[in-house]
């Protein structure tokens, strides 16, 4: 117990110390805060006491709302996937009756997506309330200001605030999904290295989304077209669905070109496409099942 309270001690400050960077408005600190979950996912199971001390040394640091976002916004979200991660059922089989089943890469990205979705709509919430015109002006301010500081004149300045006004949400949403990927694969591969890994590795090409995600995708398209929040709303799904079946598509690729002679450079091909077409690659293996039309694949790589 006593090495454990220390690493979720130690996890704790350092996520707080990322997350306090943003107080200074410099891009590197808007990324320091992207990966300010990472030391609470490191500790694991330990991450809501980590969470939990982070969130008391920014009360204390700076102010009590200041530590109360870091532990609904960082804290309790990289908690609750490591406990996610580590969860385990029965799965008993004729050979092995005690077989027990973790919790699939499929579905941890599933709720990583759930995630962006709901902590985005917290910030707003939190931040403005359900004043969407409040909202959409201070967004609207913030994007003038930054289009002033970069001197943007030959452009249609109203039309360029309009869109990035609507963007800003969806990017951030985006932007937290493939960072809070990141950050779990890097927290397992720390805590894999370090002997303390109690799940065995999954094999990430055979990564698989639920049926049931490409409906809130559909539901994500129709609604984005709606006005105010519930648009709004939609749009940050359709994002974020697209992001994680883009991810789909690239563990299809992955899975697919397993013991080919230039893998790699067909892998890269692949990355410099657009990531659109990637996303439909990976809907297309959840609908109809792409993989299982093709042969047995060559045993499993170290990738």
């Amino acid at each position: 117990m006593g090495p454990t309270l220390a690493i979720a001690f130690g996890a704790g400050l350092a996520s707080a110390l990322l997350f306090a960077t943003l107080a200074s408005g410099s891009p590197m600190a808007l990324i320091l805060f992207y990966f300010a979950a990472l030391p609470v996912l490191i500790a694991g199971l330990a991450g809501a006491f980590a969470g939990t001390i982070g969130a008391l040394a920014l009360s204390v640091a700076l102010r009590s709302q200041f530590g109360l976002f870091f532990f609904f916004s960082v804290g309790l979200p990289a908690w609750f996937l490591t406990y996610a991660a580590l969860s385990l059922r029965p799965a008993p089989r004729e050979d092995d009756p005690e077989a027990v089943e973790w919790m699939p890469a499929g579905m941890l990205l599933t709720l990583i997506g759930a995630g962006a979705v709901l902590l985005t709509l917290f910030a707003i919430i939190a931040l403005y309330g359900l004043d969407y015109t409040a909202f959409q002006a201070s967004i609207r301010v913030a994007v003038g200001r930054t289009l002033d500081q970069v001197r943007a004149s030959n452009v249609d300045r109203e039309a360029l605030v309009t869109l990035m006004a609507a963007a800003v949400p969806v990017a951030a949403a985006v932007v937290w999904t493939f960072v809070t990927t990141v950050n779990l694969y890097f927290a397992g591969r720390i805590v894999r290295a370090s002997g303390r890994l109690i799940r065995p590795w999954p094999d990430l090409p055979a990564l698989k989304l639920p049926k049931w995600t490409s409906l809130v995708l559909l539901a994500g398209s129709i609604g984005s077209f709606a006005s105010g929040f519930p648009g709004q709303i939609a749009a940050i799904m359709l994002a974020v669905g697209l992001a994680i079946y883009a991810l789909q598509g690239f563990a299809l690729a992955h899975d697919i070109t397993r013991g080919w002679g230039m893998r790699g450079f067909a892998l890269g091909l692949l990355y410099a496409w657009p990531m659109i077409f990637v996303a439909l690659a990976g809907l297309a293996d959840v609908l109809f099942d792409i993989r299982a039309r093709r042969k047995p694949p060559a045993p499993p790589l170290n990738t």
